[in-house]
């Protein structure tokens, strides 16, 4: 029998998530002040995503399969 394993990524802090961003586009104005505070404030109702990003002791973890969920209502 074979086994179907599926990877599930798991969350990351937003603060490591914006130095990521940086390394993929550097020559993105927007990516280089972005900070974690700034990607969180993007990214909630208050910003202009609508993802609700949850803290946890002052850490705010980016789920990837809800950024992904988002991006396919999008489109």
């Amino acid at each position: 029998m074979t086994s179907t394993r599926c990877w599930v990524p798991e969350p990351i802090p937003v603060a490591k998530v914006s130095p990521l961003l940086l390394n993929l586009a550097p020559t993105w104005a927007a990516y280089r002040t972005l900070t974690g505070l700034r990607l969180v404030h993007f990214l909630t109702d208050e910003g202009t995503e609508g993802i609700k990003v949850p803290t946890i002791g002052n850490r705010w973890p980016l789920d990837p399969i809800t950024i992904r969920e988002q991006i396919r209502r999008r489109t």
